[in-house]
């Protein structure tokens, strides 16, 4: 800090001539009037004084020449006629000056102008637009003269700019307890503790924000697969690590115990849900193209966080493409970029076995009562439950679809268990290789369907070896009437 003080220029007669020239509270704008000191312009003084003290310059006038004529009555007035006038009783017109004008007689008295009233007239009819020149004409000859200081002025501006930044750095360190990072060559990211520097300061009073360790080594655990019930905290998490990333790489402190860094050139998001309608792009389109710029701009520096890829269109295909994003990381034929990838499909849980720089996470909960409580901790291995229609019950969803719904859940499960989806039949792509389209076929009806159970069961008691052309052909008949029952 005391190396950024020591590069300051305190431009001493800038300052000087800045604090004689400027008002000490000038307004935000030269047309407002007020920016020029007192004393710099005799004029400009002269025609404040009459524009804005006109009554005592009148009567500091009147004073002196009622003093200089003897004329004790002497007055001064104005009117839309003549302007300003004195006005002197019929016994005392002796006394009246000869360079005085008579401009009106009237019944007790007389009216006169003279050169200096006139003068005065003139002078605070136009005093403001006078007043508005002569500043105007200060402030732009004060511009001229910083003409020369220009570059010095931009050094201090750069300076002080840097020692606020740090400042505020050192500032929100100090209140938040944030430590410092360590930030290498390598490509380790690795954090201990670590917090969303935003969420935990909107916490309620008396809640503590759940730090959570994360490591990410391209050379081991390049993307961190992470499951997880809606709201349990998937999506914080993946902001803080990113939030976390760049306040170090800019300089600052972190929320965290310790972080390890290696540089990161490109932080890639694909967070949320949004559309472009005006663009005729559907959520999904939006997603796919912010995937897609992501995949075709990698680098072996790169930081990758997704979440819930996919999830914009049907089960299968969003499982098909988020299994092919997360595959093409790990596969790519030249970079290793650290993913994080939350999700809801548990069958790429499968990947970890398939390939060995995927690791499962999930962010626990704990189920009692019927109720989840949010854990908010990080920990190995994946999970097989979102938790959905608790958190619809928490929404306030009616207890009629709440239990329709749990019928359902518990009807496709059932579904599942006796057909998975077999992703360990999928096949291996080399790097470098062009996927396989059309690899996966997969059934229209589930394996327990009441019609393909009786269909199966009529096959298998069919003897083939024995059954005529005839009897097929009405056998096929019979199973094509069942299904117009």
């Amino acid at each position: 800090m005391q190396s950024l003080f020591s590069r300051l220029d305190p431009l001493v007669e800038l300052q000087e001539k800045l604090l004689t020239t400027l008002a000490k509270e000038p307004p935000v704008l030269l047309s407002k009037g007020g920016v020029i000191a007192k004393g710099i312009d005799a004029e400009l003084d002269e025609l404040r004084k009459i524009a804005f003290s006109g009554k005592d310059y009148l009567l500091e006038i009147q004073k002196r020449e009622a003093l200089s004529t003897g004329i004790s009555t002497l007055k001064i007035n104005f009117n839309n006629v003549f302007g300003y006038y004195f006005e002197v009783t019929h016994a005392n017109t002796p006394k009246v000056p000869e360079e005085w004008i008579r401009k009106q007689t009237l019944v007790n008295a007389e009216r006169y102008i003279s050169p200096e009233l006139k003068i005065y007239e003139d002078k605070i009819l136009g005093a403001e637009d006078k007043i508005s020149v002569i500043e105007t004409r200060i402030y732009v000859d004060l511009l001229k003269y910083m003409l020369d200081y220009i570059r010095p002025i931009q050094l201090n501006a750069q300076v002080l700019a840097e020692i606020d930044v740090l400042l505020n750095y050192a500032a929100i360190s100090h209140a938040n307890n944030y430590n410092r990072p360590s930030i290498n060559s390598g490509r380790v990211l690795n954090i201990m503790a670590g917090r969303h520097a935003v969420i935990e300061k909107q916490l309620a009073l008396g809640d503590k924000y759940v730090p959570n360790d994360l490591l990410l080594d391209p050379d081991k655990q390049q993307i961190m697969m992470i499951t997880g019930p809606n709201m349990a905290g998937k999506s914080a998490l993946l902001r803080q690590v990113a939030l976390i990333v760049i306040m170090a790489q800019a300089g600052c402190f972190v929320p965290a115990d310790s972080a390890e860094i290696g540089l990161v050139d490109k932080v890639f998001t694909r967070v949320g849900a949004s559309d472009n309608l005006s663009a005729g792009q559907s959520t999904f389109m939006v997603e796919m193209n912010e995937t897609a710029s992501i995949l075709n701009n990698l680098s072996d520096r790169s930081l990758v966080l997704l979440d819930e890829i996919g999830r914009g269109t049907s089960t299968y295909d969003g499982i098909s493409i988020a299994w092919s994003v997360a595959e093409y990381l790990h596969e790519h034929a030249h970079y290793r970029a650290k993913t994080l990838f939350a999700t809801h499909y548990h069958e790429l849980n499968d990947m970890e076995k398939q390939f060995e720089r995927i690791h499962n996470f999930n962010v626990s909960v704990k189920e009692s009562n019927k109720k989840i409580i949010f854990l908010r901790k990080l920990v190995a291995g994946g999970i097989a439950h979102s938790f959905g229609i608790h958190v619809a019950k928490m929404a306030g969803m009616p207890a009629l679809v709440l239990n329709r719904a749990a019928e359902v859940l518990l009807e496709l499960e059932l579904q599942r268990a006796t057909a998975p989806f077999d992703q360990t039949s999928l096949p291996l792509r080399q790097a470098g290789e062009k996927p396989i389209i059309g690899a996966v076929q997969l059934s229209m009806f589930s394996l327990d369907d009441p019609l393909l159970i009786k269909i199966r069961d009529s096959l298998k008691s069919l003897d083939v070896n024995t059954l005529t052309p005839m009897e097929a052909l009405v056998k096929l008949h019979e199973m094509q009437e069942w299904f117009k029952l």
